[in-house]
């Protein structure tokens, strides 16, 4: 039987990049997206619905609407990050939403974000030495 590319002897000599990568879980979100997106996204509504249900008497009902309007910014964060996430390496749409975060003030990631100008800072004329050659 004729070895296959990346085999050798029926052993898989490499792993190719797209297997060491997280799986896509749910409209092309891996695990860790889709868990992040829900949990803000449940902090977010969960609270708002239930304030603006609690003036109708129905504040339990929040809940229930909250979960709802968490599972729809789901979807639709999910059908933006795919478009985000097209044609780039992997990762690199973290380090666009840090960057983003960063620009913002929210937090401090260690992207250099602002132009500055480096000196020696010196203030005093620097005195050369001169070095007079010795002939043999």
């Amino acid at each position: 039987m004729a070895d296959q590319e990346g085999m050798i002897n029926g052993e898989i000599t490499h792993i190719p990049d797209r297997l060491v990568a997280d799986p896509v879980v749910f409209r092309g979100m891996t695990d860790q997206e889709v868990i992040f997106i829900t949990i803000i996204a449940s902090i977010i509504w969960i609270p708002i619905s239930i304030l603006v249900l609690s003036f109708f008497g129905v504040g339990i009902f929040g809940l229930a609407v909250g979960l709802g309007l968490a599972m729809l910014t789901l979807v639709l964060a999910g059908k933006r990050l795919v478009q985000l996430k097209i044609k780039q390496p992997d990762g690199l749409h973290i380090v666009h939403f840090k960057k983003k975060i960063q620009q913002k003030g929210f937090a401090k990631f260690g992207f250099i974000d602002e132009s500055q100008v480096w000196d020696i800072r010196r203030h005093k004329t620097v005195q050369r030495v001169t070095i007079e050659k010795e002939e043999y």
